[in-house]
């Protein structure tokens, strides 16, 4: 066939709620996470200009204005400020990791807030019984990104193969939901066996999307065999809901 055709991208309908949150302090004032440039470099007719409090041509000395200069960031990194303008500095946990002093709260459809909890990383992964569908079903899921699961202990890798072996002769999938930085995203996760090449691993496939297609068309002739349509997933896991907060007690 040679003809003219158009060509546009599907949507992403969203499958996994994400509310808006707001974080502010203990003091109740908002905090936002803002972008600062940790190192950025001026540019002119590709050679670097000398900055200090004017911008100047290294060559000829010449000043410059911020206005002709190609501002380069090099790299950047995140600051909590709050709506003074005030830097919310990071605090240590027991386990040594740097957290944010900050409470979030989901943004009701009436714009109140309710407190609430992040979700933590899954430490398990667990697909149910219920859950293990024709592997035909991951069609029509937009993925996020593909992990390995895999171990190097021989005892576990066999356990691995046998639960591998035994979907892939059944043609099954497990689906779960997954969480993979703590925060407020989560993800559907399918589980799926593959084999290549006489070697095999897990493949955990992420998703919370499946495109939208606008632009189905009904066929201009009448189909004379019956066109075989792929089993779609009618039912995903139930999703985690926020965690609430409770109350905290005013002194």
């Amino acid at each position: 066939m040679d003809m003219e055709v158009s060509l546009k991208k599907a949507r992403n309908e969203l499958l996994v709620p994400k509310p808006t949150i707001r974080m502010r302090t203990v003091e109740g004032k908002l905090v936002e996470m803002i972008r600062t440039a940790e190192d950025i470099v001026y540019m002119r007719k590709g050679k670097h200009l000398a900055a200090e409090l004017t911008l100047t041509d290294p060559e000829t000395n010449e000043t410059v204005s911020i206005a002709e200069a190609l501002a380069v960031l090099k790299s950047y990194t995140y600051r909590a400020i709050d709506e003074d303008g005030n830097e919310v500095h990071k605090i240590k946990d027991e386990k040594k990791r740097e957290i944010l002093p900050v409470l979030h709260f989901a943004v009701q459809p009436d714009g109140s807030e309710e407190e609430v909890s992040p979700f933590s990383r899954n430490s398990v992964i667990e697909v149910k019984d219920g859950d293990w569908v024709p592997s035909i079903g991951i069609e029509g899921y937009t993925i996020y990104g593909e992990y390995e699961i895999f171990s190097d202990s021989p005892i576990v890798a066999l356990k691995l193969f046998e639960e591998a072996e035994k979907h892939l002769k059944a043609d099954e999938i497990g689906i779960t939901t997954f969480v993979h930085l703590e925060g407020f995203k989560q993800y559907y996760a399918f589980l799926c066996p593959m084999f290549r090449e006489g070697k095999f691993v897990w493949l955990m496939k992420l998703s919370n999307s499946k495109p939208v297609y606008d632009h189905m068309q009904e066929p201009p002739v009448k189909v004379k065999v019956p066109i075989r349509e792929a089993p779609t997933l009618q039912t995903l896991p139930p999703v985690q809901a926020l965690v609430i907060a409770a109350k905290r007690k005013k002194t």
